[in-house]
């Protein structure tokens, strides 16, 4: 029983955290601060690189 309430509040400040998250970004697309989808991928290619030359696992 203790697992499924545990369970259950993990998911529950999930799905608030995602919330907020996606609230978050709808406001900055609402205020128009986007990004190109290049850029996007750009940064993603970036950020990967990085995290393979400090060795730190996927």
């Amino acid at each position: 029983m203790r697992e499924v309430v545990r369970r259950q509040r993990e998911d529950e400040a999930y799905d608030s955290w995602f919330r907020r998250e996606v609230a978050l970004g709808l406001d900055a697309a609402k205020a128009g601060d986007l990004i190109s989808a290049d850029e996007a991928e750009a940064e993603a290619w970036r950020a990967e690189m990085r995290r393979k030359l400090s060795g730190s696992p996927s």
